[in-house]
């Protein structure tokens, strides 16, 4: 059974609540016509007005003679933007329109006519000694659909002049639309419009702050989601909710703080480990070396493989080290107003090679709070990748521009980027977009999570994109001072 603070029960409450005032609305809405019945509304209001124009066509029929009526149903029609016929009940019509008159109506009128005359001079005697029924509608309403074309009619009888020789004969004027409405004619959709519109509007704000009570919190998360994927786990949601979406921000809170201490605890393993490897790693060197030195000319070359072996695990050891170490401290880097030209000119005259073609594009006045460590080892690395992997391609360029309140630096080259899929793991530790990389192509994967860890322990971001039509580029944004 569901609890009552389930999202569930309040969304299936605030549903029926919402019936509930559709309901009264509407409820209101037909005291306040002038007939509560529906068929009231819909028909008699059309009616009335059928009646009205009845009286009035017939008072311009009785004089004129019946070859001018077609002109008189032709100029009421158009007052009332709706065609006028008048059937005789002896077949004949006249129309304000040139139309044929269906069969239908014509049946329906003979049908009429009979059912209106008399059978007996006098009435029969009502048995039972009580009031008499109520007399028929001396003026019946007839209401029917045609087809081919689809046409509605809405028909009273009317008194027409008496012939010279006999009672005045009877006669059906018809009102003939294309439309249900008759263009407001039959009747007036205006008001069931304005209570239907003001039923929708009503109902959307009632449903506002229940949708915007689930909305927002969601937003919120989805925001603190973000963050966690990019590797900022410092996310805290304060919902004081005890639904489904309050359970859910204790999730991701507590995922946030289990992730955090993951990589933390990864990161310092990684860092130990590679601390106490350094140590041996040295130590295997030096005997290598001078190994190198006292054995037989033949043998020197197995020891040099082996030393290259050494030397790869040499760096390997210190990438860990930079790795672990770049925010493990984080709290205690102390972030400072820098030159961000001369860090960049640091970082490239470290990894420049004869071969590079290299343009920094950075206006000398700008300046960036950060660390000047941990930024010169984020562009060496950047510059480092632009090298290796497109300092064939063409130029690299490195170029900043403030934009408000921060720094946007750009670290661009003509290489072949890679696989759109793999830009969100480029920074990502141990990720390498190319498997098959060795010792001579490639690193270990380590070079961009550092200049993430190193970026984001100055407070900015990083972004990669592939250029189009090629090329790649590394955004990072700063705070400006």
């Amino acid at each position: 059974m569901r609890p009552a603070s389930s999202l569930f029960t309040k969304i299936l409450a605030w549903f029926f609540l919402n019936i509930v005032l559709v309901a009264t609305v509407l409820g209101l809405f037909f005291v306040f016509q002038s007939k509560m019945d529906l068929l009231a509304v819909l028909g008699q209001q059309g009616a009335n007005r059928l009646r009205t124009a009845g009286m009035l066509i017939a008072h311009d029929l009785t004089r004129l003679p019946p070859s001018d009526w077609p002109a008189i149903l032709a100029r009421h029609a158009a007052i009332h933007q709706v065609d006028f016929t008048l059937v005789l009940e002896n077949g004949k019509y006249s129309s304000s329109a040139k139309n044929t008159l269906p069969r239908l109506v014509a049946d329906r009128v003979a049908e009429a006519v009979q059912n209106e005359r008399p059978k007996s001079r006098h009435p029969p005697a009502h048995k039972g000694g009580g009031p008499p029924p109520p007399a028929r509608d001396p003026k019946p309403l007839l209401m029917m659909q045609t087809k081919n074309p689809a046409r509605y009619w809405a028909g009273v009888r009317i008194p027409l002049p008496p012939a010279p020789s006999g009672p005045p004969p009877s006669a059906f004027l018809f009102a003939v639309s294309d439309s249900l409405t008759g263009n407001g004619f039959f009747f007036d959709p205006v008001p069931w419009l304005a209570a239907t519109a003001a039923v929708i509007f009503i109902s959307v704000l009632f449903w506002i702050p229940m949708v915007r009570s689930i909305t927002r919190p969601l937003v919120r998360m989805t925001r603190a989601t973000e963050k966690i994927a990019k590797g900022r786990f410092e996310v805290s949601i304060q919902e004081g909710r005890m639904d489904e979406i309050g359970s859910l921000a204790k999730s991701i809170n507590r995922m946030a703080a289990r992730l955090a201490a993951f990589v933390t605890g990864q990161k310092r393993f990684l860092g130990d480990v590679a601390h106490e490897l350094g140590s041996p790693v040295a130590r295997i060197q030096f005997g290598l070396g001078a190994l190198e030195q006292r054995i037989e000319k033949q043998n020197r070359r197995r020891v040099r493989d082996v030393l290259e072996d050494v030397e790869e695990l040499s760096k390997l050891v210190n990438e860990l080290l930079a790795f672990s170490r770049a925010d493990l401290k984080s709290d205690t880097v102390r972030l400072e107003t820098i030159d961000l030209l001369q860090v960049v000119q640091t970082a490239v005259k470290r990894e420049k090679t004869p071969a590079a073609k290299i343009d920094i594009a950075v206006d000398p006045k700008i300046r960036v709070v950060a660390s000047e460590d941990l930024l010169i080892r984020a562009f060496a690395n950047l510059v480092r990748n632009a090298v290796k992997y497109a300092g064939d391609a063409g130029m690299i360029t490195i170029s900043a521009e403030k934009k408000n309140s921060h720094v946007e630096i750009e670290v661009r080259d003509a290489g072949p980027g890679v696989p759109d899929g793999l830009l969100d793991q480029l920074f990502e530790p141990f990720f390498r977009p190319e498997t098959s990389r060795d010792r001579d192509s490639g690193g270990v994967g380590l070079g961009l999570a550092i200049v993430k860890t190193c970026v984001e322990t100055c407070q900015g971001t990083i972004s990669a994109a592939n250029l189009n039509p090629e090329g790649f580029a590394v955004t990072i944004m700063l705070a400006a001072c």
